[in-house]
């Protein structure tokens, strides 16, 4: 495996850049280029996206087990995961009419709800367990 297939994987297990790097014995900068450059092969214009591709393409083998789920998200929670997972936050404010700090908050909601401590990890959940 790979340094940023390593990256990835560390991505999908929560962790943050900084841990990441600290991990690799890397720079954070050095991880930061890693995530670029794996959403420019995969396609991908965020995180999420990166997390739902990993899931799709069956990275890591063993990821993060499931939490149960607090609450099931209401439709507006999950519009909001078909948007970030479709194109961006962008788009997600526009169709929703919500401000950007408002989708930020709703996203971080959905992350404490999934028990997902990233952005990756939470795209990976939100595919992996067809909670969509």
């Amino acid at each position: 495996m790979d340094t940023k297939e390593r990256t990835l994987v560390l991505l999908i297990g929560g962790l943050t850049d900084q841990a990441v790097a600290h991990r690799l014995g890397v720079s954070e900068r050095t991880v930061e280029r890693y995530v670029r450059t794996l959403m420019d092969g995969a396609g991908c214009r965020n995180r999420m996206q990166l997390g739902r591709h990993a899931a799709l393409t069956g990275l890591p083998a063993h990821g993060p087990e499931p939490v149960p789920l607090l609450r099931a998200p209401d439709c507006e929670a999950r519009r909001l995961l078909e948007l970030m997972l479709a194109d961006s936050g962008a788009t997600a404010q526009r169709s929703l009419y919500l401000s950007r700090r408002s989708v930020e908050r709703r996203i971080r909601d959905l992350m404490t709800v999934a028990g997902a401590r990233s952005r990756v990890q939470l795209g990976w959940l939100v595919t992996r367990w067809g909670w969509l």
